[in-house]
């Protein structure tokens, strides 16, 4: 689902129908001036522009995505669960940042999150370069540098991921919190 409406956001945008400018997460437009509570939801699955490196990172995300849901979260109400919390997380924090488009903190998010779940699974990058799921933020924020681009989103993403990992994963494995799990998926979920 989120895959075809990110297709569509894109497609929709190509043929003019609507700017990404309407996507946009903006505070102002969003809860004050104008009710437009839609960019909370669009401001992450709008990728881009409709061309092959879009297709690329969807096809990355899809694939992805649905590992964690049917193999590290067992599930489809965990997995919204999960991706419920990334999606308050982020859009807090893209308030705070005012950073309109919050794509790439959603998916690295996810990456790390896979990656920590997966550690030893290889994945080839371009077909070509054999990566390692637990290394795979870290790949892209070092192409982010080669290539000259800003590295905010894939650090930020990581430290969601990171936080969500610790709390769901370490943390009730810790004496002083005897199997406690602070981010298990409510019941009436």
């Amino acid at each position: 689902m989120m895959v075809i409406s990110s297709v569509l956001l894109s497609y929709a945008t190509y043929v003019q129908y609507l700017k990404p400018s309407n996507l946009y997460l903006n505070y102002k437009l969003a809860f004050l001036e104008q009710f437009q509570p839609w960019r909370i939801l669009t401001s992450i699955l709008y990728f881009g522009e409709l061309d092959l490196i879009m297709v690329l990172r969807l096809f990355f995300f899809q694939t992805i995505s649905s590992s964690l849901e049917q193999h590290t979260f067992s599930g489809i109400a965990n997995y919204l669960y999960y991706l419920l919390l990334n999606l308050v997380t982020i859009t807090l924090i893209g308030l705070m940042l005012n950073e309109p488009s919050l794509t790439e903190y959603f998916v690295e998010a996810l990456i790390y999150v896979w990656g920590r779940h997966n550690q030893e699974r290889e994945l080839l990058f371009m077909f070509i370069i054999p990566v390692r799921a637990q290394y795979m933020v870290w790949f892209f924020i070092m192409i982010n540098i080669v290539t000259g681009r800003s590295v905010q989103s894939n650090l930020i993403g990581a430290i969601i991921g990171h936080t969500y990992y610790y709390f769901a994963y370490i943390v009730p494995k810790l004496p002083s919190f005897k199997g406690i799990h602070l981010l298990s998926t409510p019941k009436f979920f």
